[in-house]
Order: C-alpha cells, then structure tokens, then sequence
C-alpha cells in the first residue's frame, strides 16, 4: 500500500513539475526560402530580412528543411550589426531549433543560406516562450 501512494504521489509531482516547464509559443512570423538553382554569385543565394526583438524576451527559432524534396539545409544567423549571436550550425553540429535570450532591444539581421551551397527548401518559425 505504501508503495502505490508512493508511486501516485510521485507521479502527482512530476506531473506538477512537467506543467511548470511547459512553456507556451505564441507565433510570431514564418521565413520561406526556397532556392531553385546554385547561382555563382555568393548574395544571390541567400535570404536577407530585419527583424526588432524585445529585451527580456525569448525568442525560439525552429527551422524545417527538405520541403518538396530540396536536399539543402538552412543555416540561419542571427545578426546585431556585424555581430554574428546566433547560428544553427557550429562546424558539423546542426541544430533545427534555438532559443534566444534577447538582452536589449534592437533590430536583428537574419540571413539564410544553404549549407554545402545545395537548392533548398525550408521554412523557419518564429515563436516567443512564455
């Protein structure tokens, strides 16, 4: 017997403890980048947009790859400046999802390219956690 309250409460507080980490995604914006041909000139190849982002917040970046059967995989950066914040790819490491912390409150550059310089198709959500 005190083995099953055991077990029950036990259960009771890691579902209490799992609700705790939940945390909710309120869509933000939705980046498309497909990539029909490989050109040879290097900024033909990528996708280029500014995006504000508020201090304090944070910021989940999922990307999604291999739409329609394109072989490329996004890279996304994220950029303040010239400042390189965040990537998804560090050497042969490949992340389809990021969170950001963001410490102030600006405007961020995020370019896209694809990894091995291969046509691509993918799509990038933007969410923030709550």
């Amino acid at each position: 017997m005190r083995r099953i309250i055991l077990i029950v409460a036990l259960l009771a507080g890691l579902s209490g403890f799992n609700s705790v980490l939940a945390q909710k995604e309120i869509f933000i914006k939705q980046i498309e980048f497909k990539l029909d041909r490989v050109s040879d000139v290097d900024y033909e190849n990528e996708y280029f947009m500014t995006i504000k982002l508020n201090k304090g917040s944070t910021y989940k970046f999922k990307i999604s790859n291999h739409r329609d059967n394109y072989a490329g995989k996004a890279v996304m950066e994220l950029m303040d400046a010239d400042n390189l914040i965040l990537t998804n790819q560090i050497n042969e490491k490949y992340f389809e999802a990021l969170n950001f912390v963001c410490n102030k409150t600006a405007f961020y550059d995020i370019l896209v390219r694809y990894k091995d310089k291969k046509p691509g198709n993918s799509v990038i959500d933007i969410v923030i956690l709550q």
